[in-house]
């Protein structure tokens, strides 16, 4: 059976974090950079090591740079994705108890347009 990508993302090691976060070579550095992506390690671990990942946006290497701007731009994007589904349900209970206050039983409806002529004879009349 094939393992999941998830799976193999969502195992993040701090120890072994710490030891490539502070490694000479850049690609290393970069791929730490890369594994703190609340998209694989999760927002508690990115949460816990932002401080390192804006570090990493002032590091001289630049690939070391794009992945640390890489992960700023998913968090940004999985944040405006949970904020636009919160006030997308807000907004569609509104609609839907507008569309609900909309629709009357057929009786109602029945009684509210022989109220209406019995109101316009009226008028037609003279009476009040």
């Amino acid at each position: 059976m094939a393992k999941k990508k998830q799976d193999d993302y969502n195992h993040f090691d701090d120890g072994h974090h710490a030891l490539e976060i502070g490694s000479p070579d850049a690609e290393v550095r970069g791929s730490a950079v890369r594994g703190l992506c609340p998209c694989h390690a999760g927002w508690e671990a990115f949460e816990a090591h932002v401080g390192e990942v804006l570090r990493a946006l002032r590091d001289p290497s630049r690939a070391v740079r794009a992945q640390a701007l890489h992960v700023f731009q998913d968090a940004t994007k999985m944040c405006e994705a949970a904020d636009l589904s919160y006030h997308k349900e807000d907004g569609e209970e509104r609609i839907g108890e507008k569309r609900a206050q909309g629709f009357r039983p057929m009786e109602q409806r029945l009684e509210a347009r022989r109220d209406g002529r019995i109101r316009k004879r009226k008028r037609r009349r003279g009476g009040a």
